[in-house]
């Protein structure tokens, strides 16, 4: 401080000095400050600032097509929008609310100078230009609309009239329990209370803020032309204001939303079709076609709409956006925003089945309209359908699959020629769940995925004659409507498995060409009561008595000979028999996009599947398809595929996207695959051994198929079922009446697997059915395949034949 004193001698001095180091420091921390915000900050402040001066108008998004392999439309949007107009404009408070901002706005000079009157006269006046004004666009809806003006004003009226008395409602109620809460507290109720509850109650009510339909059903056309209009301006003069001083802004159509109400049309839900009834069972059998009106052909597979967006929906599309560059590319802006987003009236989300798998892309793009406020620049992007779906399914022949498995035509009920050995619990006409699949054996395609029954798509339960809730939730225990018993309900695979078996130990090399096994009557020599044969177990015989030799691979499979198969079972061990599963696709989930696929299972459900935890006993039960192994329709038709391949596994798909299937060799010889074969067409045409063959009432043998011209090569199935126990008032929301749980289903699950094609053809396609607790593959199972096949003759994947088939 001395040796400045000693420079600049001055207090004067010294003190200008300071303060202009004081200032030169502010500036300096002003010049770092400006820097740093066009520097660092400026390319987002230009962002928000560019968007300040942007309007963007979204358009709807359009779902893409579902279509079937022939090109038939499964599910579309039919175009439909409806026009909403607040609240605030069809009361007449908008204008007023204008007006006043107007009014305030020209005379700011002089507003709190005026009386309330003068002020309410200066409204009054401008309030008239915005009542022209809401009138010209009334005008213009009607003229665009085609709507009767009449009637828009009656609706318009009606609007408002119910939105005040919901406001009165709630002014009354309000008011009343505000004063009650006062009273109860104990402290008096005085003036400035009263006016306080009197604001509190007077508040509008939601429905006041927002927007109402006035006109419902305008086309895409007119939709999108007033979108287009929706966010610009014109100018509102007052009266009186000749040279446009005192004129303002205001939108172009106030309080107007174009709401989205398009609706996702499903054509196939219902079909009629007609049955011949020459070609079932003899006791079913007439000479005459009877027409079922078949409902929710395919509402499992398709899935549905949803038009309310949850959270999880927003984000799974956030984190999709965020994380594919390639989806990004498609579906963003110059910008980068996404155009799929959700978040405007009328979005809709795919919820169930394909619609939500491939909610992506059937979504589509919205179509936005950018306007430079500054320029008048205006440029469009115009709304890009969703991608098409292509499926493999044939919905006609869907269709026929699922009116045959439709207890109205009596294949899925219980019959008195079922031989049910349970008709105590399952009475004649008790109703019967089942579960088709039909492939392509050349190309894995699926040509029909059907379960049945399945639940209402227009949730009209009545139709299925179930009147209440409760009798909705105890037909919803018993048939599990919303699980596909095609590809998502867990069977044990039964005696179907003993030609996948056959294969799979000649692989092993435990089994070899045309090796006969002895064919006691039970597998354990001094145990005749465990491990047995059927025909030993009904008959005290054995397949060897039976054929008069012990069997090969082609005749156990003929004769369904367990004891040649719980042989094979013991020699592959439980390692080898579960990799033989493994091979034919048990523990492998398909990947078909239609929400849950069971992938089977082998040993306990939280194992590998590789037979880690099975037993020797485990692994001679696998032998036969009983004991801890699980598996779909889907697995049994897939199964049978590869075998008429020879042993080479085309992965079913159910979307024709132009990739190739997965082909996977499994590794069996071709001699076990022909033998195999030979052995499942004996099962069905062997008239004197063949466990497929033909249903007998009383002396008369009635043949299970019987399409004339037509190979096939089947097998049958009885796999153990645990009986199924519900409590009949039990609701499982803690509602329980007074009935006792009971069994109300038991018995054995039908099988019935085959191959079919064209006399003289190799096998074209494999058919699976299924039917919950049906019994006896042969007499519940094996009429439903016959009519698969009848259906496919129908749909000219099979050639038709001019003869009789059945007396």
């Amino acid at each position: 401080m001395a040796r400045l004193k000693h420079i600049i001698p001055s207090m004067f001095h010294r003190r200008v000095l300071l303060l202009g180091a004081i200032a030169a420091g502010a500036f300096v921390l002003l010049g770092a400050r400006l820097g740093w915000m066009t520097i660092v900050d400026g390319h987002a402040a230009r962002e928000q600032a560019e968007k300040r001066l942007v309007r963007r108008s979204w358009y709807p998004t359009v779902r893409g097509q579902i279509l079937d392999r022939k090109g038939r439309v499964l599910a579309v949007d039919r175009a439909s929008y409806d026009l909403s107009v607040d609240y605030r404009v069809l009361d007449g408070s908008w204008a007023l609310s204008r007006a006043r901002q107007h009014a305030r706005r020209v005379h700011k000079d002089r507003w709190g100078l005026m009386s309330d009157a003068q002020r309410d006269a200066l409204v009054l006046q401008i309030a008239d230009a915005y009542e022209e004004h809401v009138e010209s666009m009334m005008k213009y809806i009607v003229r665009e609309t085609k709507v009767d003006r009449r009637e828009l004003d009656e609706r318009r009226q009606a609007i408002v009239d119910q939105i005040q008395r919901m406001h009165a409602q709630y002014y009354d109620r309000t008011k009343t329990r505000l004063i009650e809460d006062r009273k109860r507290s104990g402290l008096p109720l005085e003036d400035g209370d009263l006016a306080r509850i009197e604001r509190i109650a007077s508040q509008p009510i939601r429905e006041m803020v927002q927007g109402h339909v006035l006109v419902e059903g305008i086309s895409d056309e007119i939709g999108f032309r007033l979108m287009r209009l929706i966010g610009r301006e014109l100018v509102v003069r007052a009266r009186g204001d000749i040279d446009g001083r005192q004129a303002r802004s205001v939108e172009l159509l106030p309080g107007l939303e174009v709401i989205d109400a398009s609706e996702r049309v499903y054509p196939f839900t219902s079909v009629q079709v007609d049955f011949d009834l020459r070609s079932f069972p003899l006791p079913m059998r007439e000479q005459r076609a009877v027409g079922v009106e078949v409902d929710d052909v395919a509402s499992l597979v398709l899935g549905r709409v949803d038009d309310r967006v949850f959270e999880t929906d927003v984000n799974r599309r956030n984190e999709r956006f965020d994380s594919d560059d390639e989806f990004r590319a498609w579906a963003s802006t110059a910008d980068g925003i996404d155009r799929g987003r959700y978040g405007l009236n009328g979005d809709r989300v795919g919820r169930t089945g394909l619609e939500a798998a491939y909610e992506d892309d059937l979504r589509g793009l919205r179509g936005v309209r950018i306007e430079q406020l500054q320029t008048g620049m205006v440029r469009e992007m115009p709304t890009e359908v969703g991608r098409d779906l292509h499926l493999t399914i044939d919905v006609m022949l869907q269709a026929r699959i699922r009116g045959l498995i439709d207890p109205r035509l009596g294949l899925t009920r219980v019959q008195g020629w079922h031989n049910n050995p349970r008709p105590e619990i399952m009475t004649i006409g008790t109703e019967l769940g089942a579960g088709v699949v039909v492939i392509e054996v050349g190309t894995g395609e699926i040509l029909a995925m059907v379960t049945g029954p399945t639940p209402p798509r227009d949730g009209d339960w009545a139709r299925l004659g179930i009147a209440d809730d409760a009798q909705r939730v105890y037909f919803e225990k018993v048939h599990s409507p919303y699980v596909s018993k095609a590809i998502a309900k867990p069977y044990p695979p039964g005696s179907v498995a003993k030609a996948l078996i056959l294969c799979g130990s000649a692989a092993h090399d435990v089994y070899h060409p045309g090796e006969r096994i002895k064919a006691s009557g039970h597998l354990i020599e001094d145990r005749a009561d465990i491990l047995r044969s059927w025909i030993f177990k009904q008959h005290g015989i054995t397949h060897a008595d039976q054929l008069g030799h012990d069997p090969d691979g082609v005749e156990a499979l003929m004769v369904s000979s367990n004891v040649f198969f719980f042989t094979l079972g013991q020699r592959l061990g439980a390692r080898n028999i579960a990799e033989v599963y493994n091979r034919f696709g048990v523990g492998y989930r398909y990947e078909l996009g239609v929400g849950t696929v069971w992938p089977g299972s082998i040993g306990g459900l939280r194992t590998e599947n590789d037979g880690s935890d099975l037993t020797k006993f485990d692994a001679i039960q696998l032998g036969i398809g009983q004991g801890p192994v699980t598996w779909t329709p889907l697995h049994a038709a897939d199964a049978f595929a590869t075998i008429a391949r020879m042993g080479y596994n085309i992965e079913p798909t159910l979307i024709r996207d132009g990739t190739a299937p997965r082909v996977t060799d499994v590794s069996i010889p071709s001699w076990a695959a022909s033998e195999a074969l030979e052995g499942l067409r004996k099962v069905v045409s062997d008239p004197q051994f063949g466990t497929g063959y033909a249903m007998t009432f009383d002396t008369q043998k009635d043949p299970v198929f019987n399409a004339p011209g037509i190979e096939v090569w089947g097998k049958t199935g009885t796999a153990t079922s645990s009986p199924l126990v519900i409590d009949p008032d039990d609701s499982g929301e803690g509602d329980n009446g007074p009935l006792e749980p009971r069994v109300v289903r038991a018995g054995d699950h039908s099988w019935y697997v085959s191959l079919v094609a064209p006399k003289g053809d190799g096998p074209q396609y494999a058919i699976a059915v299924v039917v919950d607790y049906g019994g006896s593959g042969g007499r519940v199972s094996g009429p439903i395949n016959n009519q698969v096949i009848h259906a496919l003759i129908a749909e000219g994947y099979l050639p038709e034949a001019n003869v009789e088939a059945g007396p």
